[in-house]
């Protein structure tokens, strides 16, 4: 391969590849970037690894330390907040001279802003066989739609930052194939490559034996935000007071309140006070029956983690289909009870049967068991290393 596609695939080894987290100063994504981390290591041994110290602790924390990079460099990462040219400068100040030591094959950004974008093309350009793989979380969803009318903003927000991106010796990673199918619909992007939204090992609990209890426990997973689709659980909760005598389900968030709901709008659920720690969320998950998703509309474009939680935990869906839950149910079988609208969840707890068959719950967790190992950093490390050499 000619110095100006890239370098040859031989180059891609071991401290050939440096990953960065240039976004999150944080634990934000911690559990999937140690997840992607054990997959490269797997597939090509362990790469460089860049990202602020409190990024690392829990990266570390929830991925397998075995498999973790042990050489790692601290990257200053600014707080969220906006898109402007100051957000540019400053990862363009941590990464380039990352970059510039290493001398890497790859660089992979495990999150990429509108900023992020700009970098990358910056780097391909200073460096003329370095390749790069950004991966794309949630945001791919702001592309669409509204978009400033202010000359200023849209010069630097991300549908400008996908057209910079546009080379051949960069590509954009999302986390789910029909992620990749509606960017291609949508025009975002060609050169998109598909790694499933990874789950962890450590993390995993096998399918068990499940008796239903006298009352049901049904967990809201995720940010209780309208975004997110909280309002459609509070339209359940008040469904079931309202038509379901005696109430046999319990209510509860498992994942991070919003200041969107006061004490009062939130009556009947149980809600954690703050965001729940890694272990606290997911002792909380495993104490549910079934776990609830409302995320539609613009998540054509975004992928959950989740909802991956939930399956790596087997945790039985009840929610209102959308495109990830139909691609999953066609791919692997059922897993839940996926409904068409919120009438039919809504329906599911007039007469909870159903809920409590042992024979569908058993079929469900064999689903999400097969789901998951599917999604582990082995099952993926030998895809991740293919879009690393191209």
């Amino acid at each position: 391969m000619s110095s100006q596609s890239g370098a040859t695939k031989a180059d891609v080894g071991p401290n050939r590849i440096l990953v960065t987290e240039p976004t999150y100063a944080d634990s934000e994504h911690a559990a999937v970037n140690a997840g992607l981390l054990e997959a490269i290591a797997i597939g090509c041994g362990a790469p460089i690894f860049a990202s602020t110290r409190k990024q690392h602790d829990a990266v570390r924390e929830a991925g397998n330390p075995e498999m973790l990079p042990r050489q790692w460099h601290e990257l200053a990462v600014m707080p969220p907040g906006g898109v402007h040219l100051r957000r540019m400068f400053a990862q363009w100040r941590a990464l380039a001279p990352q970059v510039a030591e290493h001398q890497p094959a790859v660089l992979v950004l495990l999150s990429a802003g509108p900023e992020t974008l700009f970098v990358a093309r910056l780097l391909v350009l200073r460096h003329p066989t370095l390749r790069i793989l950004a991966v794309m979380h949630g945001n791919l969803a702001t592309a669409i739609g509204w978009r400033s009318r202010d000359p200023r903003r849209r010069l630097i927000d991300l549908r400008a930052g996908l057209r910079a991106v546009r080379h051949a010796r960069i590509r954009l990673v999302v986390l789910e194939e029909h992620i990749r199918e509606a960017a291609i619909r949508h025009g975002l992007g060609r050169d998109i490559v598909v790694w499933p939204h990874v789950v962890l090992e450590n993390e995993m609990i096998d399918p068990a034996q499940w008796t239903p209890p006298a009352r049901l426990r049904l967990a809201f997973v995720g940010t209780a935000n309208r975004h997110k689709g909280f309002g459609d659980f509070l339209a359940l909760r008040d469904h079931i007071h309202t038509n379901c005598a005696p109430v046999s389900c319990d209510l509860a968030v498992v994942g991070r309140p919003s200041a969107e709901y006061d004490a009062t709008a939130l009556d009947g659920i149980e809600v954690p006070a703050q965001r729940l720690p890694r272990a606290g969320f997911l002792g909380a998950l495993r104490r549910a029956d079934y776990a609830f998703v409302a995320f539609r509309g613009e998540y054509e474009l975004t992928a959950s983690g989740s909802l991956l939680d939930c399956i790596n935990q087997r945790k039985p869906l009840i929610a209102v289909r959308n495109h990830m839950l139909t691609a999953l149910e066609r791919q692997h079988g059922p897993f839940g009870y996926l409904c068409d609208d919120l009438a039919g969840v809504c329906a599911l707890f007039d007469d909870t049967a159903a809920l409590r068959d042992t024979a569908a719950y058993a079929i469900f967790q064999r689903t999400l068991d097969s789901i998951a190992r599917s999604r582990l950093p082995r099952a993926l490390a030998g895809a991740v290393k293919r879009s690393l050499e191209w």
